[in-house]
């Protein structure tokens, strides 16, 4: 990447004219663009969104993924040839595209990105708040914050264990040599909950000295995990009835808070089918485990401890620190810094590497996962993912898989925002200054036809590095994350993402995970400010607003850089909840793609020079990318109006 702020504006004279490359050593040597946009996919379109996806969806929609990956490389190819050929931005394209328009001002298709601009600032507000989450982490500022991490992270380890010592039993209850490694887990259960209790009354102490002592329900609270403590603390260190015992107890606590959750539903819409359903479903499990546990309880003589114990789950969960709001601000305000100063290559090669590398562990991790009998990825489940069909929301789960895999669809891969950004860092690698300004000689032409070769190298070597991610952070998703019932959102969507790595990672998976989220959340944030401030720049001199000669552009970018990722950060501290935003803002981008289709189409059959169209089975391949998209884009409009 250039430390220039400019590096946009179309060629004008013969100076910089090169020759291409023309072995593959000499292509990949100029490789860029397609990188820095791979960069600022994986933050927000693989980390968030793709996971969020295999959680709610398991891996039913691993095809639905591929093709989002793959399909849109043929427009974003259209949009390279359109500023390589012809030397103009993506926005002087699309303002020329037909339909309605204000004279002078643009037209409807550059007016749309005004409004999907604003969710991307939310979403770039959510991913902020992501880089912030992992710093309270890792590195918490007050001493509440500290307790909170700790009691949060026992609570997590909990429901993952839990949920392995389930999916074990059954695979026992099937035949399969396991009876050793559930009892490892049920020792785990009973070490975990030991040491969660004192972490609850540790945090609820400091709660309570925070609020007042005079507060009668958080003394309440803090009174009943007192009693459960006590009663907990007077059985034997460990024995496996007491184990087996105290892990059934949680999955009954869950079901009765769902089952109060659901008849809350039915009692405000008693009318709802749905909300009847899941009440009866409810009731039935509850009873069934409620009866095993009553049975376990006559058998050990262990009287009270259900009744206490679900009276210490009904404790409200202590409220979060405002500490990933402080470091989002902090991260928020060094970036500012630095993309207003300019010298952000090494940062930029630094948060490459490790988005390279992260990736790389995630791949790894994905591969050591299939030695484990609980958490492997089987043939079977890579043939479901594959078989074009859609999932169905667990009944009162309250999640859309559908509706968020449409969301990840918009993001995944080259979204919609990266589709228009990429010709920006095209021009400004050089592709268009080296190819000079479009004449009739043959010379332009074979220059043109070979900075067009490495630009389809760069599009297709940089779909083949975030597919790969894309694929792996799915199968997480899918393999852990949905066999855990944890969904990664709100304060905790970095805790909860880091559990991905736990089953092959272990203690260390939570330090590996924070460091790797980091690197490639803060190179989202910090290429998609820098991306978001040129073509912002360039769409107030597109619509007249704004004076068209370089050193206006570049002021423009600079004043923005500053102003942009203030405005982001200030989105989380509304109250923006970082995988919604994400989502959200990925409808918005679905919504947008048959426009951008469109686009490449006028651009393929209006504004493409003779000399360099493509072939025929190239044509094919970008109308089938347009239907997709097409396609995609109307269903998202559906679900949003719906």
């Amino acid at each position: 990447m250039n430390d220039s702020a400019s590096g946009q504006q179309p060629a004008s004279s013969d100076q910089g004219i090169e020759r291409p490359p023309v072995t593959i050593p000499g292509i990949l040597r100029r490789l860029g663009p397609g990188l820095i946009i791979a960069g600022s996919i994986v933050g927000s379109g693989e980390l968030i969104a793709t996971t969020a996806v295999g959680a709610e969806a398991g891996f039913v929609l691993m095809w639905l993924i591929l093709i989002g990956c793959v399909i849109k490389v043929f427009v974003q190819v259209e949009f390279g040839r359109y500023s390589v050929a012809g030397g103009g931005t993506t926005m002087d394209g699309l303002a020329q595209v037909p339909g309605p328009r204000v004279s002078g001002r643009g037209n409807w298709i550059v007016w749309y990105w005004f409004v999907m601009f604003l969710f991307s600032l939310a979403q770039l507000g959510g991913i902020v708040g992501g880089v912030g989450q992992a710093l309270s982490i890792s590195a918490p500022m007050t001493d509440y914050a500290a307790s909170y991490n700790a009691y949060v992270e026992l609570e997590t380890q909990l429901h993952v264990t839990h949920a392995e010592l389930s999916m074990v039993e059954r695979r026992a209850a099937a035949g399969e040599e396991l009876g050793q490694r559930a009892d490892e887990l049920r020792k785990e259960v009973y070490r975990l909950e030991s040491r969660r209790l004192p972490a609850l009354e540790t945090i609820k102490q400091k709660e309570v000295s925070r609020s007042g002592e005079d507060n009668q329900d958080l003394q309440n609270e803090l009174k009943a995990i007192g009693t459960a403590r006590e009663r907990f603390d007077g059985f034997p260190k460990y024995s496996p009835q007491l184990g087996t015992f105290v892990a059934r107890l949680r999955p009954l606590a869950m079901k009765r808070a769902a089952l109060t959750a659901a008849q809350a539903a039915s009692q405000a819409d008693p009318l709802s089918t749905t909300a009847k359903e899941d009440v009866e479903q409810l009731k039935a499990s509850s009873a069934e485990l409620g009866r095993a546990v009553s049975q376990a309880e006559a058998d050990l003589s262990l009287q009270g401890v259900v009744d206490d114990y679900l009276s210490m789950r009904n404790v409200r969960k202590p409220p979060a620190p405002l500490d990933d709001k402080w470091w989002a601000t902090i991260i928020t305000a060094a970036t500012v810094v630095t993309l207003v100063v300019g010298r952000y290559g090494l940062i930029q090669s630094f948060s490459t590497a490790m988005v390279g590398a992260f990736t790389l562990i995630t791949i790894v991790n994905l591969l050591m996962l299939q030695s484990s009998p609980a958490w492997g990825v089987s043939l079977e489940n890579i043939i479901e993912g594959i078989r074009f069909r859609l999932p169905e929301a667990p009944p009162g789960s309250g999640v859309n898989p559908v509706a968020t895999a449409l969301g990840a669809f918009g993001i995944i891969g080259v979204g919609a925002s990266e589709l228009i950004i990429y010709p920006y860092w095209c021009l400004e690698k050089g592709y268009a200054r080296f190819t000079g300004p479009r004449n009739e000689s043959p010379e332009w032409a074979e220059r043109a036809k070979g900075w067009m070769r490495v630009m389809r190298w760069d599009a297709w070597c940089s779909m083949v590095v975030y597919t790969f991610a894309t694929i792996a952070f799915y199968l997480l998703g899918a393999a852990v994350l949905n066999r855990t019932n944890l969904n990664p959102a709100g304060s905790e969507m970095i805790r909860y993402l880091s559990v991905m790595y736990r089953p092959v990672f272990g203690e260390v998976a939570q330090l590996m995970f924070l460091f790797g989220a980091f690197a490639v959340l803060y190179s989202t944030f910090f290429v998609a400010n820098a991306s978001l401030a040129r073509v912002f720049s360039d769409v107030l001199r597109v619509l007249g607003f704004a004076a068209s000669d370089d050193s206006a552009h570049v002021w423009r970018v600079r004043l923005l850089c500053a102003l942009l990722p203030i405005a982001c950060v200030t989105f989380y501290w509304l109250g923006v909840e970082p995988k919604a935003a994400v989502l959200i803002s990925g409808i918005m981008q679905s919504i947008m793609l048959p426009m951008l289709a469109g686009a490449a189409l006028f651009f393929r059959y209006r504004r493409c020079d003779a000399r360099v169209q493509p072939g025929s089975l190239w044509d094919v391949f970008l109308w089938i990318s347009a239907v997709v998209m097409l396609m995609t884009g109307l269903w998202a409009a559906y679900q949003k109006l719906m």
